[in-house]
């Protein structure tokens, strides 16, 4: 994967917004795999709110900033809108031409459903299930000189725990139960064909940690780490036997300020960093390749991401968010 992906986007929060419905392209709402920002109100803040939490989304990147947050419920959609396409020139296959198609994806809804319960003044219970990571594409046969097609889909359910020290510090710990999706036609055999791979789910696992310091009541920084999420081989049955893929997503670490200008105005900055070098720099691998596929060999490196997000209080029932998300690869 190459490229730099840049988003801004404006989300207007009414009435408190306990269900939000969101729409957004995906070209420009990943960074690799991973969505910029989970549920509408981060993906509004360009993904930023480690140091700033405003919903329960704030459990899928710093759960201590559960600490910052009374009892309430969270719950929406986002529809996932691909808007792929590929142009590749001199391909011996067609005799040199140049060769342009786009995806024919459709919408995918992407749920956001969150908690927190407060157990006393200090602790706080929470639990996160959200759309977290997704991608593919689905090219008519001129690429290969066949259909390409690769969806891989990732939901995130996360019970988590936050207990504030004291006035100035909170942590926080979330355990990581994954529910994933993976399917392609792609990559081309030894025979020069392609093999479907049909659908395949499985669980994983992982957690998180984080850490929110708050000098004073307009400032705040946060620290918090994502572990690798795990899973047992993808399995898929093909006309040649049975292929076996190893994929896991990789970890990351986000370094988050927030800052509270006026009462009515706060902003907000992430800097993430996502170890895909250890995950997707000669992966996914086969376990097993009875069909004789080729390998992905997606060669990505680590990626670092900024995101920046702004919140103004327009009134006592409308709220005004803008947000921008930076990530090269």
């Amino acid at each position: 994967m190459a490229g730099k992906s840049k988003i801004l986007m404006l989300a207007t929060c009414l009435f408190g917004c306990i269900a939000v419905f969101g729409l957004y392209e995906s070209a420009v709402a990943t960074n690799g795999m991973q969505v910029i920002g989970f549920g509408p109100l981060m993906r509004s803040m360009g993904g930023s709110g480690s140091a700033l939490p405003l919903d329960t989304a704030a459990i899928m990147v710093n759960p201590a900033g559960m600490s910052e947050l009374e009892g309430r419920i969270d719950f929406g959609v986002v529809l996932f809108v691909p808007d792929s396409e590929y142009k590749a020139t001199h391909i011996p296959y067609f005799g040199g031409m140049t060769v342009k198609e786009s995806s024919d994806t459709g919408v995918a809804p992407m749920p956001c459903f969150g908690l927190v319960i407060p157990v006393n003044d200090r602790l706080n219970f929470g639990v996160g299930a959200y759309g977290v990571a997704g991608m593919g594409v689905d090219y008519a046969a001129s690429l290969y000189g066949n259909v390409v097609y690769t969806s891989f889909e990732m939901m995130k359910f996360a019970p988590a725990l936050s207990y504030r020290i004291n006035k100035t510090v909170s942590v926080g710990v979330a355990l990581n139960l994954d529910y994933t999706t993976m399917g392609y036609n792609a990559g081309l055999t030894d025979l020069g064909t392609i093999v479907s791979h049909d659908k395949d789910s499985q669980l994983g696992y992982g957690f998180q940690a984080g850490i929110l310091v708050k000098p004073t009541d307009r400032f705040s920084v946060a620290l918090s780490y994502i572990s690798k999420q795990s899973f047992p081989d993808f399995e898929f049955n093909t006309t040649a036997g049975k292929d076996k893929l190893d994929l896991d997503l990789p970890q990351n670490v986000i370094l988050g300020f927030g800052y509270k200008i006026t009462p009515k105005l706060r902003v907000a900055a992430d800097i993430k960093w996502i170890n895909w070098d250890d995950t997707m720099k000669d992966g996914p691998q086969y376990a097993k390749n009875s069909s004789n596929s080729g390998a992905w060999n997606c060669n990505w490196d680590n990626q670092w991401v900024y995101a920046i997000g702004v919140e103004y209080d327009a009134s006592n029932i409308v709220r005004l968010r803008i947000g921008y998300n930076y990530g090269a690869n």
